[in-house]
């Protein structure tokens, strides 16, 4: 398992959670995948940018900025992230996409079912 690096997605019981999933799901399902990992943890748990390459294409989409940009997922606040990230989410908010549709969206490092 790969962690998105400088991303946080909703969790399975959050709103906007399975649409992250689904998307996740879409952008990758039969493409070729390619993992810069950035750390590894204790446990194997290794988190990086996930990049998803179309084969006939060569078309590539990076995972964790197109949750971003969707607004499917915050910009990691607790951890290392980047100006392109922060910049891709404050446009979400503006546009008011996906999770910024709702008045007080709760990250998920906040979330408590």
């Amino acid at each position: 398992m790969v962690y998105l690096w400088g991303i946080q997605a909703p969790r399975p019981g959050q709103p906007f959670g399975a649409a992250a999933t689904e998307e996740v799901t879409r952008i990758c399902e039969g493409k070729r995948l390619r993992v810069a990992a950035r750390s590894a943890g204790p446990e194997g748990r290794i988190t990086g940018s996930v990049v998803a390459e179309e084969k006939e294409t060569s078309r590539r989409e990076d995972v964790g900025r197109a949750l971003i940009r969707l607004g499917l997922a915050w910009q990691d606040q607790r951890g290392p992230s980047s100006a392109q990230l922060r910049s891709l989410e404050q446009q979400a908010r503006r546009e008011e996409v996906g999770l910024w549709q709702q008045e007080a969206p709760t990250p998920p490092w906040a979330w408590q079912e």
